[in-house]
Protein backbone atom coordinates (compact mmCIF):
# COMPACT_ATOMS: atom_id res chain seq x y z
CA UNK A 1 0.00 0.00 0.00
CA UNK A 2 2.88 2.74 0.57
CA UNK A 3 4.02 2.04 -2.65
CA UNK A 4 0.53 2.78 -4.50
CA UNK A 5 0.79 5.74 -2.04
CA UNK A 6 4.30 6.78 -3.42
CA UNK A 7 2.85 6.12 -6.85
CA UNK A 8 0.20 8.26 -6.26
CA UNK A 9 2.14 11.22 -4.94
CA UNK A 10 4.42 11.00 -7.85
CA UNK A 11 1.41 11.23 -10.43
CA UNK A 12 -0.08 14.18 -8.67
CA UNK A 13 3.52 16.16 -8.37
CA UNK A 14 4.02 16.01 -12.06
CA UNK A 15 0.12 16.58 -12.96
CA UNK A 16 -0.17 19.79 -10.60
CA UNK A 17 3.62 21.15 -11.88
CA UNK A 18 2.58 20.75 -15.53
CA UNK A 19 2.10 24.18 -16.92
CA UNK A 20 2.25 24.28 -20.68
CA UNK A 21 1.46 21.93 -23.24
CA UNK A 22 2.92 22.55 -26.77
CA UNK A 23 0.75 23.32 -29.65
CA UNK A 24 1.67 23.47 -33.36
CA UNK A 25 -1.07 25.84 -34.84
CA UNK A 26 0.46 25.98 -38.34
CA UNK A 27 3.31 24.27 -40.29
CA UNK A 28 6.50 25.47 -38.24
CA UNK A 29 4.51 27.16 -35.58
CA UNK A 30 4.51 26.18 -31.60
CA UNK A 31 2.70 27.75 -29.14
CA UNK A 32 2.60 27.56 -25.74
CA UNK A 33 -1.24 26.30 -24.16
CA UNK A 34 -1.62 27.16 -20.52
CA UNK A 35 -3.15 23.92 -18.31
CA UNK A 36 -2.80 25.55 -15.42
CA UNK A 37 -3.72 29.13 -14.92
CA UNK A 38 -2.92 31.02 -12.25
CA UNK A 39 -6.63 31.06 -11.04
CA UNK A 40 -7.70 29.48 -8.13
CA UNK A 41 -10.64 28.31 -9.21
CA UNK A 42 -9.15 26.43 -12.34
CA UNK A 43 -7.07 24.63 -9.71
CA UNK A 44 -9.28 23.56 -7.88
CA UNK A 45 -11.50 22.24 -10.84
CA UNK A 46 -8.46 20.82 -12.47
CA UNK A 47 -7.69 19.13 -8.71
CA UNK A 48 -11.17 17.57 -7.88
CA UNK A 49 -11.35 16.28 -11.75
CA UNK A 50 -8.56 14.44 -11.08
CA UNK A 51 -9.26 13.07 -7.50
CA UNK A 52 -12.63 11.93 -8.84
CA UNK A 53 -10.68 10.06 -11.77
CA UNK A 54 -8.40 8.29 -10.06
CA UNK A 55 -11.08 7.41 -7.39
CA UNK A 56 -13.46 6.68 -10.06
CA UNK A 57 -10.72 4.08 -11.40
CA UNK A 58 -9.74 2.61 -8.25
CA UNK A 59 -13.35 1.59 -7.61
CA UNK A 60 -13.65 0.06 -10.93
CA UNK A 61 -10.47 -1.59 -10.21
CA UNK A 62 -11.81 -2.97 -6.80
CA UNK A 63 -15.20 -3.77 -8.58
CA UNK A 64 -13.18 -6.13 -10.95
CA UNK A 65 -10.92 -7.52 -8.53
CA UNK A 66 -14.06 -8.51 -6.37
CA UNK A 67 -15.86 -10.22 -9.00
CA UNK A 68 -12.62 -12.21 -9.87
CA UNK A 69 -12.57 -13.38 -5.85
CA UNK A 70 -15.85 -14.12 -6.04
CA UNK A 71 -15.41 -16.54 -9.34
CA UNK A 72 -12.31 -18.13 -8.36
CA UNK A 73 -14.05 -19.04 -4.83
CA UNK A 74 -14.63 -22.61 -6.18
CA UNK A 75 -17.17 -23.37 -3.39
CA UNK A 76 -15.69 -21.68 -0.07
CA UNK A 77 -18.23 -19.48 1.41
CA UNK A 78 -15.64 -17.38 3.16
CA UNK A 79 -14.26 -16.57 -0.42
CA UNK A 80 -17.06 -16.22 -2.01
CA UNK A 81 -18.13 -13.51 0.99
CA UNK A 82 -15.25 -11.38 0.94
CA UNK A 83 -15.94 -11.22 -2.99
CA UNK A 84 -19.52 -10.09 -2.59
CA UNK A 85 -18.71 -7.68 -0.33
CA UNK A 86 -16.01 -6.46 -1.88
CA UNK A 87 -18.85 -6.14 -5.33
CA UNK A 88 -20.99 -4.46 -3.22
CA UNK A 89 -18.51 -2.02 -1.34
CA UNK A 90 -17.70 -0.87 -5.04
CA UNK A 91 -20.72 -0.41 -6.56
CA UNK A 92 -21.57 1.92 -3.32
CA UNK A 93 -17.99 3.65 -4.04
CA UNK A 94 -18.82 4.73 -7.61
CA UNK A 95 -22.53 5.35 -7.20
CA UNK A 96 -20.95 8.28 -4.23
CA UNK A 97 -17.92 9.17 -6.34
CA UNK A 98 -21.32 9.81 -9.26
CA UNK A 99 -23.08 12.09 -6.80
CA UNK A 100 -20.60 13.84 -5.31
CA UNK A 101 -19.46 14.69 -9.29
CA UNK A 102 -22.74 15.83 -9.72
CA UNK A 103 -22.95 17.90 -6.80
CA UNK A 104 -19.93 19.68 -7.68
CA UNK A 105 -20.97 20.66 -11.10
CA UNK A 106 -24.16 21.78 -9.88
CA UNK A 107 -22.29 23.99 -6.96
CA UNK A 108 -19.72 25.31 -9.76
CA UNK A 109 -22.21 25.76 -12.34
CA UNK A 110 -24.77 27.45 -10.19
CA UNK A 111 -23.48 30.83 -9.84
CA UNK A 112 -22.09 30.99 -13.64
CA UNK A 113 -26.24 31.06 -13.96
CA UNK A 114 -28.59 33.66 -13.41
CA UNK A 115 -31.61 31.89 -13.95
CA UNK A 116 -33.82 33.57 -11.22
CA UNK A 117 -36.18 36.60 -12.45
CA UNK A 118 -37.67 38.47 -10.17
CA UNK A 119 -39.68 40.10 -11.89
CA UNK A 120 -41.41 37.13 -13.66
CA UNK A 121 -40.97 35.07 -10.56
CA UNK A 122 -39.19 32.71 -12.27
CA UNK A 123 -35.57 30.16 -11.20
Amino acid sequence: MKKLAKIGLAVATLAGSAQFAMAQINAGEIQAVPLLNNNLSVLITNLVNFILIIAGILAVLYLVWGGITYITAGGDAEKAGKGRTAITNAIIGIIIIMASFAIYKAVVQAPDQNTANPETGDF
